[in-house]
C-alpha cells in the first residue's frame, strides 16, 4: 500500500465501485499514453538537473516504455485506484538503487491537468478533420447544383428563388468556419500546465520551456494556478461543439422538411432510408433525425460541463478536474458520429430539380424585382413602388377569392398599371415585361452581389470556401505532425507503438 499520510484505510466499497474503478479504467484506456509521455519528459528533466544518473534515467525510461497496461492495472487496488500511483509502483519495483530522487518535487495535479489537455487537443484535431470532411462533401455536392432552382423560405413561406447549390454553399461555409474556429482554439489552448505543481509552482529549477517542447506544446502556461485550476479549454471546446451542433441542427431540419411529402425536393438512397411498419407508403429518413438528435446531445453535454465548473472555487478540485470533464469524451464522440452521419447524407443526397423548380415557378417570389423595376425604369419612388406592387397582389387575391392560390401567371401587366394609377403613378408596362420580371429563374440570375444565389457568385463562393478548407486541412496535418514528432523525439518510438 502506498504511504497515504493520515489515510489508513482503503476507499469505501461504494466509492471504489461507483467512482474510482470506473475512472481508473477510463484513464487507463485514454490517458495512459499521455502519462507515459509525461513520465519520460520529467525523467529527462531529473537527469538534466543531476538528480538521476544516466544509467538510472535510462532504466526508468525503458521500464516506462515496456510496461503493459495489464501490469499497470494489476496495481489498481494497492494504488488507491489511481493510474499515476499504479504507474509509480510499477516503476519503483523495477528500478535499481540510485533513483531515490525520482518523483521528488512532483504533484499529480499538474500531471493530470496536462494529460487531459494533451488528450483534448488530439480530440480537437480529430474534430477539425471530421467537420472538414463534411465541408468537403458539401462543396462537391454544391458544385453540381449551382443552377438547380428551388424556393427559398423565410418565416416558413416561399420568399425568393434560390438554388440548391447556394443553400449547400451556406452549409459548406458553416462547416469550414467551424473547422477554422476549432483549429484556432487548438492554438489558443496549446500551453503546457506541467511544472505548476499542486497550484503554486515547484521548488526545483524545472525547465518549463523544454518540457513544453518535449510534450508538443507551443510553450508553458504562464501562471501556475491557471495551469491546474482552469479547465477553460474544456468550456471553450464544449462551447464550439455546442455552436456547431446548433447550426447543423438547423440545416438538418430543412433537409427533413424538404424530404417529406409536402416538398419531396431531396431524397436519399435505400440504404439510408427506412419505412414505417404501420404506414408502408411512407419513405422515412431516420438518419436525418438521428443526426439532428445528436446535435441536441452536444448542447446538453456542453451545458453539463459548464455546470460542473460553476460555483467551484478557482483552485484544483477533483470536482472540476474529473467530474466536470466526465462527459467530454462522450461530447467529442457524439460529435464525430453526428458529423459522419451528416457527411454520408450530403455525399448521397439526391435533389429533384423538376419538383423544386415546379414549386418555385408556382410561387410568387419575385415581387421585389417588380418593385425595383418600377423605381429604376419608371421613376416610381422606392417605398411607393413597394406599395404599388402590394396593391397589385392584394387586388388579384381579392378577385380570386380565399380558396384560390395566387400564382405568378395570374398577375397581369394591365392590373399592375391600374394599381399604379390608383396610387397616382402613371407608367407603361407590357405583358412580356411582367412575365420576365416574375420568372423565378431569371430572378436568380439577376442577383449580382458577392455571396448571392447567382450561379457565378455561388461558384466563386465555393472556390473561396474550398481555399479556406484547404488551409484548415493543412493546419490539421501540420499540428498533427508536430505532436507526432514530439512524441517520437521524447519516446524514441513511432506514434501508436504504445497503448
Amino acid at each position: 500500500m502506498l504511504p497515504t499520510g493520515r489515510i489508513r484505510r482503503p476507499p469505501a466499497r461504494l466509492l471504489d465501485d461507483a467512482v474510482l474503478t470506473q475512472r481508473f479504467d477510463w484513464e487507463m484506456s485514454t490517458l495512459l499514453r499521455h502519462y507515459r509521455w509525461i513520465e519520460l519528459t520529467q525523467t529527462g528533466e531529473y537527469a538534466r538537473m543531476g538528480l538521476l544518473g544516466h544509467d538510472a534515467a535510462e532504466r526508468i525510461r525503458r521500464v516506462v516504455l515496456d510496461l503493459t497496461p495489464e501490469q499497470v492495472g494489476a496495481e489498481r487496488a494497492a494504488a488507491m485506484s489511481d493510474p499515476l500511483f499504479a504507474l509509480e509502483r510499477c516503476v519503483q519495483a523495477r528500478v535499481p538503487e540510485g533513483a531515490h530522487a525520482w518523483h521528488v518535487d512532483r504533484s499529480r495535479n499538474d500531471v493530470q491537468a496536462c494529460a487531459q489537455l494533451m488528450l483534448g487537443r488530439e480530440r480537437l484535431l480529430e474534430t477539425v478533420a471530421a467537420v472538414g470532411g463534411l465541408a468537403r462533401a458539401t462543396l462537391r455536392a454544391a458544385a453540381g447544383h449551382t443552377e438547380s432552382f428551388m424556393p427559398g423560405y423565410t418565416q416558413h413561406q416561399s420568399a425568393q428563388t434560390i438554388t440548391f447549390g447556394f443553400y449547400l454553399a451556406a452549409l459548406a461555409e458553416a462547416a469550414t468556419g467551424a473547422a477554422e474556429s476549432l483549429l484556432s482554439l487548438f492554438d489558443a489552448v496549446n500551453l503546457c500546465p506541467l511544472g505548476a505543481g499542486a497550484m503554486a509552482g515547484l521548488e526545483l529549477p524545472w525547465d518549463r520551456e523544454r518540457i513544453a517542447v518535449a510534450l508538443g506544446f507551443d510553450g508553458p502556461q504562464p501562471h501556475a494556478l491557471t495551469s491546474v485550476a482552469s479547465r477553460a479549454w474544456v468550456l471553450r471546446a464544449a462551447g464550439e461543439l455546442s455552436v456547431l451542433g446548433t447550426t447543423l441542427s438547423r440545416f438538418l431540419t430543412d433537409l427533413i422538411w424538404w424530404s417529406g411529402s409536402s416538398c419531396r425536393f431531396v431524397d436519399l438512397p435505400d440504404e439510408l432510408a427506412g419505412i414505417s411498419s404501420a404506414m408502408p407508403h411512407k419513405r422515412n429518413f431516420p438518419i436525418l433525425e438521428r443526426a439532428r438528435g445528436m446535435t441536441g446531445h452536444l448542447v446538453g453535454l456542453s451545458y453539463d460541463i459548464m455546470i460542473g465548473q460553476r460555483n467551484t472555487g478557482y483552485t484544483n478540485l477533483v470536482e472540476v478536474s474529473k467530474e466536470s470533464t466526465r462527459f467530454l469524451e462522450d461530447l467529442f464522440s457524439t460529435c464525430g458520429t453526428m458529423l459522419a452521419l451528416f457527411e454520408r447524407v450530403v455525399a448521397n443526397v439526391r435533389f429533384h430539380p423538376e419538383r423544386a423548380g415546379a414549386v418555385a415557378r408556382g410561387e410568387l417570389t419575385a415581387a421585389s424585382t417588380v418593385a425595383n423595376h418600377l423605381t429604376l425604369e419608371h421613376g416610381v419612388p422606392a417605398r411607393s413602388a413597394q406599395v404599388v406592387v402590394g396593391s397589385w397582389i392584394s387586388a388579384a387575391m381579392e378577385r380570386l377569392g380565399p380558396a384560390a392560390t395566387l400564382t405568378p401567371d395570374l398577375l397581369s401587366a394591365p392590373d399592375l398599371v391600374a394599381a399604379g394609377e390608383r396610387l397616382g403613378f402613371t407608367f407603361a408596362v407590357g405583358e412580356a415585361e411582367v412575365r420576365d420580371l416574375l420568372d423565378p429563374e431569371a430572378s436568380v440570375r439577376r442577383k449580382r452581389t458577392g455571396g448571392s444565389t447567382g450561379p457565378e457568385q455561388v461558384r466563386l463562393l465555393l472556390e473561396r470556401t474550398g481555399d479556406r478548407l484547404d488551409s484548415a486541412e493543412r493546419g490539421v496535418a501540420e499540428r498533427s505532425g508536430w505532436l507526432r514528432e514530439a512524441w517520437e523525439h521524447t519516446t524514441g518510438t513511432k506514434a501508436g507503438d504504445l497503448s
